[in-house]
């Protein structure tokens, strides 16, 4: 044991002098393996992260939250329903074990006490939820669900406000800069589509317990154990023909059952802040770095043994055997993978707090991390056996250079697949931004103001003082971010077919100045006059979806009502790049004014100069910190909201970016250190062709021609590739950018400049050498 122990002691210090020898070889395989290893390692906690919501509670794989089709809903789906609808499922459904209902503001509000402000998601729900969600009252009582002036903190936002969880008594502020008591501590909900801060308002929750017009609640329920989930489906949907007659909804009809824990990465969900598919493409990013990496030192590594053939046989001649000539191999190899996992470690150590506040993750790293270290160390050990047992082998023929070959044409290739990728998404970021997409976006700003007073008017005017404005508008709802509440049904139509059924439309009112506002193209027809209530204007979209030709002068018909098509307007493109345009009518503002709706008061829209958009925000700021610091309000830049839809493109874009300059680093310092190693073993070939009257062109171009044919052949392996997958990847946007072959000649043009770049220099010296004293030499 003690003498293997020695053996093991010498030969990593052969390893580490031979690392010393080698150190630019060394260096880049300890380099790229580090990074592979940090961004594969940060892609699975991340997607770990995200396929573990909710994952955690009691009969989680039981749990369902219930959705369906809403005009109004991301990607043709909502999760908004009224409150008895959960009555009706505990009382008419045996296979329901629990069910609850909830209402919870998407987006993060202010709280403030004790001089400090803390965004966070409010909650109101029944007795139910804090069962199914184990939520427990640590200190107060339960008046919270019952009063609009009392209130429940969770322990985190207790100890953000105060410092401490010992406030039962005192006074919060909510954004309406209401005062409400505080009356109990709640538990915290972590880590879960449902988490919030506060509790409040039952008063007006319960309000709504028995009506079924209000339709801001969701629900979930918890299905007994045994019970198929399709089935109960289907079993809800038939239950509709016999429903609660007050159900004017129809709320179970074509319901459908999200699982809970995978709601977080669903496509209905409109909080999630980055898409599951990319994060996957991360993590197989990062996968693919290793194994550039594992293939560039593995080729480096046998080229190094090649060198040191003599050794290998002066070993064998002194006694050593295969095994342990196989053994010093082996450690020598394994010894530059430790390095990269202490190194990667490092990396994962340095960066994890800006990956966590960038990600908005949190967890542990470190176990799932050695884990795949330890597949790194067996992935490695199996590559390098058959090579290993070849040269320490009395018998070694074959191709010394096919390795070396297939191992810079696999790092080319997955580098040039990476940077293509990378462009296209690029293109596609930069035509989605700069494309027509039926609509006015730039230079425009929109204020909401959650609490408009009487000086609405005055406000408005006192923008349109701005030297930074070119337009202000008021009473109008904004396209982006979407203000339209009002949507229209209608039951019949001129030219329906019988198995039609009936279309919800998205409304927007005041067309005509909203249509001259945002530039909206009127493609056929007229314009809606203020006064004309009896018309109607509908897009491209709600033309397909009434399934009609000529439209113009047909009517829709609204239950007693009748509406008369005038104008079809072209597709405005305000939702996600990804989902289809929605059917949309235009319509008078005066058939509002019958029917109680005020929808566009509290906003006014804007137009500034190009430019100056900080200008206008500190100007608008300015006036309400001033002379209107009562009324609450939201600042929205067009462009940006916008932008906010290409936050998980923009994100990938900035990881494939690091990736494919990682890939080809790897690739170009691979090829620098193979030609210096193969010059080496060529000294006396270059010589003889000197000799032989071959000029230091000619040497330079045998090096050049054997290179580029594997840059050919890495292409044409790499292109097909991303091409056949950048079409997929485009075919989900509505509006598609092409793929041009000016990307194809780029890619390939910087690709063989970095070959050159590395191989040049190398080559030219070793040309320059005197053949005589090389002859002489070996």
């Amino acid at each position: 044991m003690r003498k293997f122990k020695t053996m093991i002691q010498h030969y990593f210090k052969i390893a580490f002098r031979n690392i010393l020898k080698y150190k630019i070889q060394s260096i880049i395989g300890i380099f790229g393996l580090a990074v592979g290893f940090t961004c594969f390692a940060f892609a699975n906690l991340w997607i770990h992260y995200e396929t573990t919501y909710d994952a955690y509670h009691e009969g989680a794989d039981r749990m369902y939250i219930l959705c369906k089709e809403n005009v109004f809903g991301v990607n043709g789906y909502s999760t908004s329903m009224p409150y008895p609808a959960s009555t009706v499922l505990k009382n008419d459904f045996p296979e329901v074990e629990a069910v609850c209902a909830y209402t919870r503001w998407g987006q993060k509000i202010d709280l403030k006490a004790n001089g400090r402000t803390v965004k966070t998601n409010d909650i109101q729900a029944d007795s139910c939820f804090m069962k199914m969600f184990n939520i427990s009252i640590l200190s107060g009582s339960m008046d919270f669900m019952y009063s609009n002036d009392k209130i429940a903190l969770t322990e985190d936002i207790a100890m953000h406000l105060f410092g401490s969880t010992n406030v039962l008594g005192k006074e919060v502020k909510n954004y309406n800069d209401d005062t409400l008591t505080i009356c109990a501590i709640l538990s915290n909900l972590n880590h879960s589509n449902l988490s919030f801060g506060y509790w409040g308002q039952g008063e007006y929750f319960r309000r709504w317990q028995n009506d079924w017009s209000n339709g801001s609640f969701e629900i979930i329920i918890k299905l007994r154990k045994g019970t198929d989930p399709v089935i109960f489906q289907k079993k809800l949907a038939a239950n509709e023909t016999k429903a609660d007659p007050r159900d004017p909804r129809r709320v179970f009809e074509d319901i459908r059952l999200i699982p809970l824990n995978e709601y977080h990465y669903s496509s209905i969900n409109r909080n999630k802040s980055f898409q599951f598919y990319y994060l996957i493409l991360f993590s197989v990013a990062g996968g693919l770095v290793i194994l550039c990496s594992l293939f560039n030192y593995l080729s480096l590594f046998i080229t190094r043994m090649r060198i040191r053939s003599r050794e290998i046989e002066l070993r064998k001649v002194c006694g050593s055997s295969i095994g342990g000539v196989f053994i010093l191999l082996s450690v020598e190899y394994l010894y530059i993978i430790l390095l990269s996992g202490v190194l990667g470690m490092a990396l994962v150590e340095m960066v994890l707090p800006a990956f966590k506040k960038m990600s908005g993750i949190s967890g542990n790293i470190y176990g799932e991390s050695l884990l795949y270290f330890a597949g790194i160390l067996l992935l490695s050990l199996l590559l390098l056996v058959p090579f290993a047992i070849k040269r320490s082998s009395p018998q070694n023929t074959g191709n010394k250079y096919a390795l070396r070959k297939v191992s810079i044409a696999f790092q080319l290739a997955i580098g040039i697949l990476f940077m293509f990728c990378t462009m296209v998404m690029m293109k596609q970021i930069y035509f989605l931004t700069n494309t027509d997409l039926g609509w006015e976006r730039k230079d425009i700003a929109s204020i909401n103001l959650l609490y408009p007073d009487n000086d609405f008017e005055i406000i408005a005017n006192k923008i349109k003082q701005f030297s930074c404005t070119r337009e202000v508008v008021s009473g109008h709802c904004c396209l982006l971010p979407q203000s339209s509440g009002f949507s229209q049904t209608f039951d019949n139509w001129d030219g329906k077919e019988d198995e039609a059924k009936s279309i919800d439309m998205l409304c927007l009112w005041n067309c005509e100045e909203t249509v001259s506002f945002y530039n909206l193209k009127l493609l056929e027809g007229e314009m809606v006059k203020p006064t004309e209530t009896n018309k109607i204007m509908i897009n491209e979209s709600a033309v397909k979806a009434l399934g009609i030709s000529d439209p113009i002068g047909k009517k829709l018909y609204q239950q007693n009502r009748a509406w008369t098509i005038v104008g079809i307007i072209k597709d405005f493109h305000i939702t996600v790049p990804t989902a289809p345009v929605q059917p949309y009518t235009l319509v008078a503002i005066d058939i509002l004014k019958g029917i109680g709706f005020s929808l566009g008061k509290g906003q006014i829209l804007i137009k500034f100069h190009n430019g100056r958009w900080k200008e206008l925000k500190n100007q608008i700021d300015s006036i309400f910190s001033q002379e209107y610091p009562e009324v609450r309000y939201r600042l929205y830049n067009t462009e940006e909201e916008y932008a906010g839809y290409l936050k998980s493109e923009d994100a990938l874009i900035k990881l494939l970016s690091f990736v494919a300059v990682v890939c080809v680093l790897i690739a170009a310092f691979g090829i620098f250190s193979l030609v210096t190693l193969s010059c080496e073993q060529r000294r006396k070939e270059i010589a003889v062709r000197k000799v032989n009257g071959a000029t230091i062109k000619d040497i330079l171009l045998m090096f050049v021609k054997e290179y580029i044919l594997l840059l050919l052949i890495a292409s044409i392996v790499a292109f097909p590739i991303g091409y056949v997958l950048m079409k997929r990847w485009l075919e989900n946007y509505i509006e598609q950018t092409t793929i041009n072959v000016w990307i194809y000649l780029t890619i390939f043009a910087c690709i063989a400049i970095v070959i050159f770049a590395c191989i040049g220099w190398r080559v030219w010296h070793a040309a320059r050498q005197n053949p005589a004293e090389v002859i002489k030499s070996e």
